[in-house]
């Protein structure tokens, strides 16, 4: 107390003579302040086991150390580097401050430093700040005297060793371990290296010992610590010869590495809005925060776009994005934004450009999944047929005679005239038939009768899709995917029907934990909705199986399966801009898009969504479900099947969809109802007709029957069979006019549901004719596949 009033009083007097007295003290910080405020410290990105650092956000690296945890070798190399006497000073060196006042007053060089202490050091940095004058330098003082009898010694060294800044972007010890030596470990510091380090906060920019022209600087300053030790009896002279001799070796600079980049800024935003929105927080509260990210398939996903993408360039692929979920949770296990992060350049790549979360993208094809799910809602079942007939949804096209499109891919004499990507017209399809072979035609049939275009919207959202839709903007053209969205949502979506109609979001972080270890928030009891009846997800998801089934879909399954029960659906825009393949089993959801980034239209020679995206989802999914069990989803109660006219094979196309075969029937298939839902109607659309079997079209609305008629023409002129079928056609003006079906001879072995009573048969309810909206603006009608 003593020695403090004496100092007190020479500061004091050293301040009255210039004439400073009331400023000094009248609005001087509370040495409490030196504690108050926590320091920053940086917010630690973790895999999901906790073990793999992605990243660290920060404003200043830094983590806390307790005094205890300081070895005494590190303090004792500080103090004899900074302040001998510390132990027993009121804070401040008088004559110190008297030399550096005097040097400011007269501009002279005294030859010798300021001889701040390490307690003026610590409040010259924490609290005054870096001014440099007469004033701030007694202002310094007098708080370094009231924080000595504020605080213990040993808690304003903790102070020190965790605030003091010893460069390379290193604040406090125990950063500047890791820095430069790579050591997290303080306990485990040599002599050489606690001395290199206790002499850094001099000057931490020219004696910085990772840069090669600093290397002599830093030697010398290391032997000066090295010797005050020695003065100061904290080390022998042998040990400090020894010290002396060794090479200063380090890690070299720290470089700010991020892995899974993309994941790792979503990370962020996901982590501003658990603290409330304060961005702030997330830089200098020093979280432990433990994500979703499985780092093993991770690395197989960024592997899997790169190779794909490469080998794709012949084709002009230069860009592609991948999102992989547990549908069950949410969690976010791989994240690829793009092919290559750290490419800037490249118009064609714009790597740091998020398209996974931030593109917004047309799903093409993809998208159709949400239309034959609000069929399903709506009373449609896998078995429901519509004509698959080129048609103008307007009506004002003359069939046969549609014009040629103009420039901007417009047709001049229709109104709306999808085309299936084949340019070919299969006529009856059922629901799965049109899903397997993704034909746009069908699909804008059942969005128009059975779905919606409202209802379609409202079902993408309740599935997962954010993006606003515009239904007066997108019309008919909505189930061909012109409508823009993000790849994370495409994927949660089609993960919602995985998991059997149950929605759960998105989430990249599993549990955050503050700088104590205390969780302060834990993805635990996330929010399930069902969304969607599990019946219709199921049925859903057994259609979509189709298309990774070689002995299903001869158009996609060879290209895409996997090995195990998995759906998918994959989609190709207007011009080959996006192409997009989204697929699941019961544990894993992935989605792909591929394309560039400046919507550099890719090659259509020898190019489809399934040698794309397609390949690239079926070899990642292989190699990330490797040690996972092969599951297949269970079958509700609700769920049951009965037999339809329709072709089994890899093949649409010719069916009726009808329960019961007749004898006229050519074949059957197994199909999967909602209980109630099964037709009821035997088959009547074969019948022995212009000396022959023949199928009657019958087209579900009047608008469009013309256009199902031309089919039938063109059709039994051989111009639509494509070698598929030898039997005749015959529409509403054909040879033979619809009249009523007697009971058919049922072939042998005809099998019924439970409860079936073969019933009169009924004529087709009618339904209210289809709203029709005109094309959307030039470019933005997709093309399937």
């Amino acid at each position: 107390m003593a020695g403090a009033f004496l100092a007190f009083t020479a500061v004091m007097a050293l301040a009255g003579g210039i004439g400073v007295v009331s400023a000094l003290v009248g609005d001087l910080p509370s040495p409490e302040d030196l504690a108050r405020d926590p320091l920053a410290q940086s917010t630690k990105i973790y895999d999901r086991t906790g073990g793999e650092l992605l990243y660290q956000f920060e404003e200043e690296r830094r983590e806390i150390v307790k005094f205890g945890d300081i070895p005494q070798l590190l303090v004792a190399a500080t103090i004899s580097a900074e302040d001998k006497s510390f132990w027993s000073n009121p804070g401040v060196d008088i004559l110190g401050i008297a030399r550096a006042a005097l040097a400011d007053v007269t501009g002279a060089e005294t030859g010798q430093g300021g001889a701040s202490t390490i307690t003026q050091q610590l409040v010259k940095q924490r609290i005054v700040g870096n001014e440099n004058s007469i004033t701030r330098k007694l202002r310094e003082a007098i708080l370094a005297i009231e924080v000595t009898q504020t605080y213990s010694k040993q808690e304003i060294l903790e102070l020190y060793f965790n605030h003091i800044y010893y460069g390379n972007q290193a604040y406090g010890v125990k950063a500047a371990a890791q820095a430069y030596f790579g050591k997290t470990d303080l306990a485990t510091l040599t002599l050489p290296e606690a001395a290199l380090l206790a002499g850094l906060p001099q000057s931490p920019s020219i004696l910085d010992p990772t840069r090669q022209e600093n290397l002599d600087r830093a030697k010398a300053r290391r032997a000066y610590v090295l010797d005050r030790m020695v003065e100061d009896g904290v080390a022998t002279e042998q040990q400090a010869r020894a010290a002396h001799e060794q090479a200063i070796t380090t890690v070299g600079p720290p470089i700010a590495k991020i892995k899974a980049a993309h994941f790792v800024f979503q990370v962020r935003t996901q982590l501003a809005k658990i603290l409330g929105g304060d961005e702030s927080a997330v830089t200098r509260g020093g979280f432990k925060v433990t994500t979703t990210l499985d780092w093993n398939r991770q690395q197989i996903a960024e592997r899997q776009v790169r190779d794909w993408v490469q080998s794709l360039h012949s084709r002009n692929v230069w860009n592609a994005s991948l999102v992989s979920m547990d549908p069950r949770t949410g969690r976010v296990l791989a994240y690829v934004g793009s092919v290559d992060y750290q490419n800037r350049d490249d118009p064609r790549v714009q790597g740091q450009f998020d398209v996974a979360g931030l593109g917004m993208r047309q799903p093409g094809s993809a998208f159709k999944v949400f239309t034959y799910a609000t069929a399903l809602k709506k009373g449609a079942t896998a078995a429901t047929t519509v004509v698959d007939a080129r048609t103008d949804f307007g009506g004002k096209a003359t069939p046969g005679d549609w014009g040629k499109p103009d420039a901007q891919g417009r047709n001049p004499n229709c109104v709306y005239c999808p085309e299936n990507a084949d340019l070919q017209y299969h006529g009856p399809v059922t629901m799965r038939q049109a899903i397997r072979e993704s034909r746009n035609v069908p699909a804008v049939k059942f969005l128009a009768e059975y779905a919606g275009v409202e209802d379609t919207i409202r079902t993408a959202r309740e599935l997962g899709i954010t993006t606003p839709i515009n239904a007066d903007n997108v019309g008919l053209s909505l189930t061909l995917g012109a409508q823009v969205v993000r790849l994370i949502d495409m994927t949660n979506a089609f993960g919602t029907i995985a998991n059997r109609g149950v929605h759960v979001g998105p989430t990249f972080i599993t549990k955050v934990e503050d700088p104590r270890g205390r969780v302060v928030w834990e993805h635990q009891d996330y929010e399930q909705k069902r969304v969607l009846d599990e019946g219709i997800a199921w049925i859903m998801t057994d259609i979509l199986k189709d298309t990774t089934n070689p002995g299903r879909s001869s158009i996609f399954g060879s290209w895409t399966a996997i090995g195990r029960p998995a759906a998918l659906k994959t989609g190709t825009t207007d011009n080959y801009r996006d192409v997009y393949a989204v697929g699941y089993t019961p544990q894993l959801v992935t989605g792909v898009w591929m394309g560039n980034a400046n919507s550099l239209p890719m090659s259509d020679r020898d190019f489809s969504s399934a040698m794309g995206p397609g390949q690239l989802w079926r070899d990642y999914m292989r190699e990330a479900l490797a040690d996972q069990p092969v599951l297949d989803w269970e079958r509700p109660a609700s769920v049951l099947s009965a037999k339809v006219v329709s072709a089994p094979g890899a093949f649409g196309g010719y069916g009726s969809g009808n329960v019961v075969p007749s004898a006229l029937s050519p074949f059957s298939s197994d199909e999967w109802f909602l209980r109630g839902t099964e037709p009821r109607r035997a088959d009547d659309l074969y019948t022995q007709a212009c000396g022959k079997v023949a199928l009657r079209v019958l087209d579900q609305e009047a608008a469009w029957q013309k256009y199902a008629d031309l089919w039938v023409k063109e059709a039994n002129e051989g111009k639509q069979s494509y070698g598929r079928y030898t039997w005749s056609v015959i529409g509403s003006a054909g040879c033979v006019q619809p009249t009523a079906t007697p009971a058919p001879t049922l072939p042998p072995g005809t099998t019924f549901p439970p409860g079936f009573n073969f019933p009169a048969v009924p004529s087709p309810t009618p339904r209210p004719a289809p709203v029709i909206t005109p094309n959307p603006p030039p470019g933005s009608t997709p093309r399937p596949q």
